[in-house]
């Protein structure tokens, strides 16, 4: 089941409809869940109870008002008052305290405002207006103006680390057939020759975005908005690699600065836990290379109860365990002063020719499994250089042409699934295995 952070999206339907799905465009690029009831009219006590859960667990709500008050319904939750849906959500999410960002879209010049929807439309307004002072409200005409606004107002949420404070008020009491479906496990066939041979595990960021930490778009988007370059994230990773963005965030603010970014950046995470995913994995391998920044791997073992040792290309190891090697070439926010973040850092990482031996020998002639990694910085695609005659597999979502190349380039075999549904049936093969060899 996916831990990100979850934002319910109200608005109307009529008016709003791609205003609606331009903030939820939004809200996955920032790797945030999209929450909304297209589907659910509230015509019956329990579609309304539905729309009341997903509401209970939400973390923060979005309001968009426009042209019309909106749908009121006949009977049932709402018929008695004479309230619009939106207006109902809005009530509730209120009353349970939830953060709110209203949007309201700028009303046409000539508008007519003697209507009964229009009059309902402008009260409902006021009212959200006068429901706490301060309260962030903004407006917007167009659809590409409502999303930079959107993706502005979350990126200063992430700055001052709301986003992580408000989830944490509110994970404890919501209760859990409220959250959003467990995630099914989808049973996935492994080529021969990876199951039960000691493979390695080279992991990127793929494992880790369902667990709601940022992706590279918002570390991108972060870094931008230090650097008031008012463009978004994959409009700059268009134009500027991630560490040149780095670089010049460095160049300008410091050091400290840019460590200090990356870090309350995978800080704001709600309450983030190991995903299946990681759970998986540190029980059914032995030696795990990854670039991501996190700890989940090291909260996994913990989770678990597996010894683990975590190595840094600075020289720097954490843990001491003899179950698990944990190689983090990328460095980890947990020690700051090992990320690897500019091109600098990547080039200072590669001169430790100490650390790339023990990966070197570590990795051997055993299999390599690829998961949830795009293989484009230099670092990464040496942990593939240094791998001796063992098989190679490279795990992706789909079957992607692009990704045919990355196979042929370092003779990898194809498997595709989500990082999850991967790592967790081969925990299931591999405890197959050793089951059968006992």
């Amino acid at each position: 089941m996916s831990s990100r952070l979850r934002v319910f999206i109200s608005s109307t339907m009529n008016d709003l409809g791609d205003a609606r799905r331009a903030v939820a465009a939004k809200l996955r690029s920032l790797n945030l869940e999209p929450v909304n009831a297209e589907d659910m009219h509230p015509d019956g006590s329990s579609s309304w109870d539905i729309i009341r859960a997903e509401i209970d667990a939400s973390h923060l709500f979005i309001l968009l008002s426009g042209d019309s008050y909106g749908w009121i319904p006949a009977a049932g939750p709402g018929g008695s008052e004479k309230r619009s849906v939106t207006h109902m959500e809005a009530l509730y999410a209120n009353s349970k305290g939830l953060p709110m960002l209203p949007f309201f879209k700028k009303l046409r010049y000539g508008s007519p405002n003697n209507t009964d929807d229009a009059k309902a439309r402008d009260a409902f307004r006021r009212e959200v207006g006068d429901w706490e002072a301060g309260r962030f409200r903004q407006e917007f005409e167009w659809i590409d103006e409502l999303e930079r606004k959107v993706g502005d107002a979350l990126l200063d949420l992430f700055h001052r680390s709301v986003l992580r404070d408000m989830a944490q008020r509110r994970v404890a009491g919501i209760p859990s057939s409220a959250r959003s479906a467990a995630h099914t496990l989808g049973k996935i066939t492994i080529p021969p020759g990876f199951v039960g041979e000691d493979p390695v595990l080279f992991a990127g960021a793929g494992v880790s975005v369902s667990a709601g930490l940022p992706t590279a778009n918002v570390m991108i988007e972060l870094f931008g908005g230090r650097l008031s370059l008012g463009i978004d994230g994959e409009r700059i990773l268009a134009r500027h690699r991630f560490a040149d963005v780095a670089t010049a965030l460095e160049r300008r603010l410091g050091r400290a600065e840019l460590e200090r970014t990356v870090v309350e950046a995978f800080n704001m995470a709600q309450g983030v836990v190991p995903t299946a995913g990681h759970l998986a994995a540190v029980s059914c391998f032995r030696h795990i290379v990854t670039t991501n920044y996190d700890d989940l791997f090291e909260r996994a073992c913990q989770a678990r109860g597996v010894r683990y040792t975590v190595r840094s290309s600075n020289g720097e190891i954490r843990g001491g365990g003899d179950q698990l090697t944990i190689f983090q070439v990328d460095g980890s926010v947990v020690s700051p002063s090992t990320l690897v973040i500019t091109e600098e850092d990547a080039a200072r990482a590669r001169l430790d020719g100490a650390y790339w031996n023990g990966i070197t020998e570590m990795i051997g002639d055993r299999p390599v499994i690829v998961v949830g990694h795009s293989l484009r910085d230099e670092n990464a695609r040496r942990v593939l250089v240094e791998r001796g005659s063992g098989r190679g597999l490279y795990v992706s979502i789909t079957q992607d042409p692009m990704d045919d190349i990355l196979r042929e380039r370092f003779n990898l075999a194809e498997c595709v699934g989500t990082a999850d549904d991967f790592l967790g049936s081969f925990e299931s093969a591999t405890r197959q295995v050793l089951g059968g060899s006992a």
